[in-house]
């Protein structure tokens, strides 16, 4: 009996400190630094070897190591049984506690061997170390570039224009001064606050404001080529910038991302990402609404094709229809993709969300909203951003075609009305019937309306009519108003603006914004330094962090439940007789996701399952020894045939496979006994 007990405290005892490491440094009572966490995922690669393995991909412009760390049962193996999910922080580098769920999340990992067990993790907790590396410097400077040398204001000298700390207070704050070309006003009401001064309403600009710092090089401007060059949040292909001060000379330009992507094509085991940072796919799905070069569905085929395909060229057609031109002209067996044929006709990037992919992400996001409920995280705070051109997010799903998913942890907390127009939100909208919509009435309808922050053109009566004629429904214009910007106070400021100040003075004491105080600057004269202090309104304070992560992190294994996983569901064989026999396999998806996504299936960078019947002796009549089943929906199933021929007897495998480490095995015996 004692034996036993020892054995207990025994295996208690290593669990508790199999992350190797001082126990303050996982409490996450602080933010830790790029080299905290750098020596975070060496203490626990070191400690838990079997199961952990970290890999050194690059080295940023500022001599900073950037580490992956995979965590799981197939440590060591070059190929892959069980699905990865990828999982990428704080690209910006101004996302502190994007790096703190990375760090929690392989702490938990470790832990709790049953969210290892039948997947590989690869985290990258910190994307963008160059920049990270601010937060913890003196002064306080906001900026999302690495350490690379870059000429911004393109003159004879590089990063000759930095800030400075003027008034000796640790923060790069903004300056404001008077003058008479001046843009800026003080919002009615909180004189702390700026904003652009509206001549259309009569206002005329007081201040022109200027970052804190001095014109070093003489030019004219301020602080306008300061150390440091590119965002790596801004450095990824899709829909990549060129000629920005920030984004790099080209996608993939630094070694931060370049060996990233070397990383993940090496690994096709990667099912999925989820990216920890800025944007919230899970609370808001991807968004749409870009303008793209081309409508899919509405194609001028250019002159130089018209002829080839024999098209009139003056007409639109859809990608459908011009699929099925290319058919009747490419070799038989030749596979014709919406990727082919963009590609063949130069048709330029996709740019939205597919729609077939925003049906399971909308249905993720209400159940990410059920799940902050449960565990009574459900509180009101501002939206979190669209996700940036050239993210590393937009890659994922746009370029690789894997389930992308991202998640922020943390924005301001949003400032209620105190006086409500209408007790009627766009969620209690969504629930009405037509009848109950127009019972409503036009006085409702309208205070509804202009405390929605709808357009000031749209009115009751537009929006009754449309509801009658069957145009709108209620569902349709609750989805409507949720796509509105957050409606700006009347006396005027951005909302963003208000909610730090209202956090700053309810819970930091004041400490998020600096009020504006009088400088003497050497060359611009009297000046009046102040504003809000870098990274308050994106970093919650350090006692927040554990509360944090504790109620949100949990959700990345909800999530992970959802990626597809292809296995054989039956196998029928029928003897023919002469030694013929009919194979039949279906082939399902057991999980939630379709494989691959519907924007996997048109740029064709996922492999197709792959199904193969083999044995000693077989002859195939009909049906591909290596069959290919391009796409499974989610819970979906499809079917393989073969007709073959076997003189004897014969044990015979199939095997379903793909490179995402779905695979699956059976053994079947054609003829003779079973």
């Amino acid at each position: 009996m004692k034996k036993k007990v020892l054995i207990v405290l025994i295996s208690f005892f290593l669990i508790s400190f199999s992350v190797k490491g001082k126990k303050e440094d996982l409490e996450f009572k602080n933010y830790h630094t790029p080299k905290d966490i750098n020596k975070i995922m060496k203490d626990i690669a070191g400690s838990n070897k079997k199961i952990s393995k970290l890999y050194e991909i690059a080295e940023s412009a500022g001599g900073n190591k950037v580490y992956i760390i995979e965590i799981g049962p197939e440590v060591g193996k070059i190929k892959k049984t069980f699905p990865a999910i990828f999982v990428a922080s704080n690209f910006s580098g101004i996302n502190m506690l994007s790096s703190e769920a990375s760090v929690f999340l392989m702490k938990d990992l470790i832990e709790k061997p049953e969210h290892r067990k039948d997947k590989t993790w690869y985290i990258l907790p910190e994307g963008n170390p160059d920049a990270a590396w601010n937060f913890f410097k003196k002064p306080l400077l906001k900026d999302s570039r690495n350490m690379k040398p870059f000429n911004d204001d393109k003159d004879d000298r590089t990063d000759e224009d930095g800030f400075e700390d003027l008034n000796g207070d640790g923060l790069i704050s903004k300056m404001r001064l008077k003058h008479p070309e001046g843009e800026y006003i003080p919002v009615e009401g909180e004189k702390r606050l700026m904003k652009k001064a509206d001549p259309v309403k009569g206002e005329k600009g007081v201040y022109k404001i200027y970052t804190e710092g001095l014109d070093n090089d003489g030019d004219g401007k301020f602080n306008e080529d300061g150390k440091g060059g590119v965002d790596i949040s801004r450095n990824f292909p899709h829909l990549f910038k060129f000629f920005t001060k920030t984004g790099g000379y080209w996608s993939g330009s630094e070694s931060e991302v370049y060996n990233l992507f070397k990383f993940i094509f090496s690994h096709k085991e990667i099912a999925m990402t989820i990216t920890l940072g800025e944007t919230n796919f899970c609370m808001i799905p991807p968004r749409g609404g870009r303008k793209g070069q081309v409508d899919y569905t509405k194609i001028k085929i250019p002159k130089r094709m018209g002829k080839f395909l024999n098209v009139d060229v003056e007409k639109s057609y859809s990608m459908k229809e011009i699929m099925e031109i290319v058919k009747k002209i490419v070799p038989q067996g030749f596979e014709v993709s919406e990727s082919m044929v963009a590609s063949f006709l130069g048709l330029g990037a996709v740019v939205n969300p597919l729609k077939n992919d925003l049906k399971f992400y909308k249905e993720i996001s209400e159940e990410y909203k059920k799940y902050l409920k449960k565990v009574k995280h459900e509180k009101k705070r501002l939206d979190p951003p669209k996700a940036k051109d050239g993210s590393f997010e937009l890659w994922s799903y746009y370029h690789l075609g894997l389930p992308t998913f991202t998640m922020d942890f943390w924005t301001l907390p949003k400032i209620e009305n105190k006086k409500k127009l209408s007790d009627i939100t766009p969620e209690k909208l969504e629930k009405m019937t037509k009848e109950e919509f127009l019972a409503m009435g036009k006085d409702k309808i309208n205070s509804f309306l202009k405390s929605s922050g709808a357009p000031e053109n749209i009115k009751a009566d537009f929006i009754i009519n449309a509801v009658k004629s069957g145009q709108m429904t209620p569902k349709k214009i609750a989805g409507f108003l949720k796509k509105m910007p957050e409606k700006k106070d009347s006396k005027g400021g951005k909302p963003e603006e208000r909610s730090l100040l209202s956090f700053s003075d309810k819970n930091l004491g004041g400490k998020g914004f600096t009020d504006w105080k009088k400088f003497e600057h050497p060359t611009l004269g009297n000046v009046e330094i102040g504003g809000a202090v870098p990274y308050a309104a994106i970093v919650p304070p350090p006692e927040m962090i554990k509360e944090l992560l504790n109620k949100q992190v949990p959700f990345i294994f909800e999530l992970t439940k959802k990626i597809s996983e292809i296995k054989i569901k039956s196998i029928k064989i029928k003897n023919l007789g002469a030694g013929l026999y009919e194979v039949k396999v279906w082939i399902e998806n057991r999980g939630y996701l379709p494989y691959p996504t519907e924007m996997g299936k048109k740029n064709g960078m996922v492999s197709p399952v792959v199904v193969t019947l083999s044995g000693k002796g077989i002859k195939f009549i009909e049906g591909r020894k290596r069959s290919l089943i391009k796409n499974i929906g989610g819970l979906g199933t499809k079917m393989v045939k073969w007709l073959v021929f076997s003189k004897y007897p014969v044990k015979a495998q199939i095997k379903s496979e793909t490179k995402m480490a779905s695979r699956d095995i059976r053994s079947v015996v054609l003829g003779g006994e079973k």
